[in-house]
């Protein structure tokens, strides 16, 4: 299987060494498939949308389901996002949004996003889940003071058109109760939102599932696919399984060959992250830095950012385009950079992390929930780096879509439903990638 960027990227049995992992870590004891075993269904990837899927499968259709992990569990976006609540998971703008598929279905879209971002919230409740929830709500931040007309005509669409809780605050109010900076315009605020630190949501879930008897093993890659008598074989390095139904909940990190048809239908895009050292009173007091919420602003290759529980900055962009670790270190070179753009009185505040991972894009611009066309194969992917509140609530739709075996019975908006189209010439994805990201960088350098 071709993979699109560099092998570093792809070193399933390796934990990508992140903040998250280095401060916190857990024992699951889950073992790795050796021998050939059946199921009803099998869910492939271990993230949020493969467990929520395979919980809701077990405790509201009591079926049998076995989760497979090419890593250990969560290694992909799940453990070590940027731990983001916030929405929409996409890349497209509502006016062409409703201009594709109407007023009624982008009104449904909002709707449903804020479902998934509540979803979220639930299930850390639920689950009894501790995971350092912080901030109350999300802040988008007019980076240029050109972008804060643009920031009030957002605001006020959330609100009128999609009913979501909006504030506005100017340059001065924001440097109250946020921070200031170089790059600091104004701001406004949307509830629902918050942090998490996404390692410990994953395990607890991955703990409730346990308790719900969800047979679960890691560092088991499946390599190859096959059908006999009506079933699907799943092989891997030692063993395989026999399923009826399957459902591929692997997102960025999905193996290109695996199932012919989603193949060259997924771009994932590196989205790099980078965590200073603990800051203390005076620093964060200089630039005024107080709200624990999370924060993203108005560039078209957009900077994220919020204060962690110790203090710590987390920053993150758009990563390298190459996916080896030595991209990785020059990428954190320049986030050092343009976080210090931002915040130029932390001139001397030094870089204790700096890790990656894989979001999902596709041409749809939007998350994709299905089935394959005359297979039992269901997939769910493409949250555009809003998996937090996306990709539960994806698995907990996709339960309902592998029990009824019809997508019509699945009551959300149909910009959800369905497979993108494939990207012409899937091998040149990277460069479509680059020449978007060159388009993009200009435009941020005008300020348009």
């Amino acid at each position: 299987m071709k993979n699109i960027y560099h092998t570093d990227i792809y070193k399933f049995d390796t934990p990508v060494s992140s903040y998250w992992e280095d401060t916190y870590s857990e024992n699951l004891n889950l073992e790795k498939l050796t021998k050939d075993i059946n199921s009803e269904v099998v869910v492939i990837g271990g993230g949020y949308t493969g467990l929520l899927c395979a919980i809701n499968l077990i405790e509201n259709h009591n079926l049998g389901v076995i989760l497979v992990e090419a890593g250990k569990i969560g290694w992909g976006a799940s453990s070590r996002n940027a731990g983001f609540n916030c929405l929409p998971p996409s890349k497209m703008s509502f006016t062409k949004m409703q201009s594709i598929y109407g007023k009624e279905e982008t009104k449904k879209f909002f709707k449903n996003s804020v479902e998934g971002s509540n979803y979220t919230k639930d299930i850390i409740k639920e689950y009894n889940i501790d995971c350092d929830v912080t901030g109350d709500n999300n802040f988008v931040v007019a980076h240029h003071k050109s972008k804060f007309e643009q920031i009030k005509e957002q605001a006020e669409i959330y609100k009128s058109e999609f009913g979501i809780e909006t504030k506005i605050y100017s340059k001065e109010e924001f440097n109250e109760i946020g921070h200031g900076g170089t790059e600091q315009y104004g701001a406004f605020s949307y509830k629902p939102g918050f942090a998490i630190n996404p390692l410990k949501f994953v395990n607890g879930i991955t703990n409730y599932a346990l308790s719900k008897k969800l047979k679960i093993f890691e560092h088991t890659k499946v390599d190859k696919i096959e059908k006999e008598n009506g079933s699907y074989i799943l092989r891997t390095m030692e063993g395989s399984i026999r399923s009826k139904k399957i459902v591929v909940a692997t997102n960025g990190f999905y193996q290109e060959g695996l199932i012919p048809q989603m193949d060259g239908r997924i771009l994932p895009v590196i989205s790099n992250i980078i965590v200073t050292r603990k800051l203390n009173k005076d620093e964060l007091n200089s630039h005024n830095f107080k709200t624990f919420s999370p924060i993203a602003n108005t560039k078209n290759l957009l900077y994220y950012y919020r204060k962690l529980p110790d203090n710590r900055i987390l920053f993150g962009t758009r990563g390298d385009l190459i996916g080896s670790d030595q991209s990785n270190l020059e990428m954190s070179k320049k986030m050092e950079k343009f976080l210090k753009n931002i915040f130029p009185q932390w001139f001397n505040v030094t870089i204790d992390y700096n890790w990656r991972g894989l979001i999902a894009l596709s041409q749809k611009l939007t998350p994709s929930i299905g089935k394959i066309d005359n297979e039992e194969i269901y997939y769910g992917f493409g949250y555009n780096g809003v998996g937090v509140s996306a990709a539960p609530w994806t698995g907990k739709q996709l339960s309902k879509l592998v029990f009824s075996s019809n997508s019509k019975d699945l009551d959300i908006s149909k910009i959800y439903k369905g497979l993108p189209k494939k990207f012409i010439f899937p091998k040149l994805r990277l460069l479509y990638f680059k020449m978007a990201v060159l388009f993009y960088s200009i435009k941020d350098k005008l300020n348009i």
